[in-house]
C-alpha cells in the first residue's frame, strides 16, 4: 500500500508556486457552456505573472523560511493535536485559564502515549535552536546594515558622487532600505526572544497547515523581511558604486553635466517616498502579525 503523506510534508511545495495551492485535483469545468475562456485565461496568466514577480522581488526567500519551519515539525513526526496537548501539559508559559481550558480539551481527546515523549523533546530542542539561529541571523543583518549605512553616508559626502544623479539616488534608495532592515532586525530580535517556549511553536505549526494564507502577506514573508530589505540595500549600493566608477572623472571635480528635469526629479522623489511608505506599511503588518503569534 502507498504510504499516506505526513501532516507537514503535504505542504512542502506550498511556496513552489504561490498559486498552485488550492488547485482542484480533478478537472471540473467551472463555467457555463458557451462562455469563452479567453478572458479567464488571460486573467489567470496576468495573476500568475504578477504573483511570480512579487515572489521574485522577495528573492524567493519565503520558501526558504517555510522549508526550515516545516522541517522541524516533519522531523518531530507529531500532529497538531499532540503538539498542542503536550505543550499545555508541560505548562510552559500558560496562565491558569489556559491550563483549565487545555484540561477540558484533553478530556475529549485521546491520551498521549508515553512513546511520543522523546519526539516532543526533540521538537522542543529543535524549535529553541531554530529561534536562536534566527536571532543570530538578525543580529548579523543588523551589523551589516550599520556598516552599510556608514559606507552610504561616506559616498554621499564625495562631491562628484553626490552631484551625479544616478549615484546619488541609488545611494539614497540603498540608505532607506538599510534603515528599514535595521528597524525590522531590532523588532524581530526583541519579539522572537520570547518565542522559545514550545507553546509558541503550536501557532507556527498551525501556520504551516494553514493553506488559506494570503500570498501577499503571511508569516513566511514576515520572517524574510530583514533579509529582503538588506539584500536590496546591498544591490542598490553596488549600483551606486559602479555608477561612481563609470560616470565620474577624478580629474574633474565639477558637477555632473547630466541634470534631471523637474519632472524627472519629481518622479525620483515620489519613488523614494513610495519605498519609505512601503517600509511603513510592512511595519504595520508586522506589528499586527506579532499580536497573533
Amino acid at each position: 500500500m502507498r504510504k499516506p503523506p505526513g501532516y507537514w510534508s503535504r505542504f512542502a511545495n506550498f511556496f513552489k508556486s504561490p498559486f498552485e495551492r488550492g488547485r482542484p485535483t480533478s478537472f471540473h469545468h467551472p463555467y457555463p457552456r458557451g462562455v469563452t475562456e479567453e478572458p479567464i485565461t488571460l486573467s489567470f496568466i496576468v495573476t500568475v505573472i504578477v504573483g511570480q514577480a512579487y515572489f521574485h522581488l522577495l528573492l524567493r526567500l519565503p520558501s526558504l523560511y517555510f522549508s526550515r519551519v516545516s522541517r522541524i515539525f516533519d522531523e518531530a513526526n507529531l500532529n497538531i493535536l499532540e503538539i498542542t496537548e503536550m505543550a499545555f501539559e508541560t505548562s510552559e508559559g500558560c496562565s491558569p485559564e489556559e491550563k483549565a481550558q487545555a484540561a477540558m480539551n484533553m478530556q475529549v481527546s485521546e491520551p498521549v502515549a508515553p512513546k511520543i515523549r522523546p519526539q516532543y523533546e526533540k521538537l522542543k530542542s529543535s524549535w529553541e535552536a531554530f529561534i536562536d539561529s534566527l536571532i543570530r541571523e538578525w543580529e548579523t543583518f543588523n551589523i551589516v546594515s550599520v556598516m552599510l549605512l556608514t559606507a552610504i553616508l561616506t559616498i554621499l559626502q564625495i562631491t562628484t558622487a553626490a552631484s551625479d544623479p544616478v549615484t546619488r539616488y541609488a545611494a539614497l534608495f540603498s540608505l532607506i532600505c538599510s534603515l528599514i532592515s535595521l528597524l525590522f532586525g531590532c523588532m524581530y530580535i526583541i519579539r522572537f526572544g520570547t518565542m522559545r517556549k514550545t507553546y509558541a511553536a503550536v501557532e507556527w505549526a498551525k501556520a504551516v497547515l494553514d493553506s488559506s494564507q494570503s500570498v501577499i502577506w503571511n508569516v513566511w514573508v514576515l520572517l524574510c523581511m530583514p533579509a529582503v530589505w538588506l539584500t536590496w540595500s546591498i544591490i542598490l549600493f553596488i549600483v551606486a558604486i559602479m555608477s561612481f566608477v563609470w560616470r565620474t572623472n577624478p580629474a574633474n571635480d565639477s558637477a555632473s553635466t547630466f541634470i534631471l528635469s523637474s519632472t524627472g526629479l519629481l518622479v525620483v522623489r515620489i519613488a523614494i517616498s513610495a519605498v519609505l511608505a512601503l517600509g511603513v506599511m510592512n511595519t504595520i503588518l508586522i506589528t499586527n502579525t506579532f499580536r497573533i503569534y
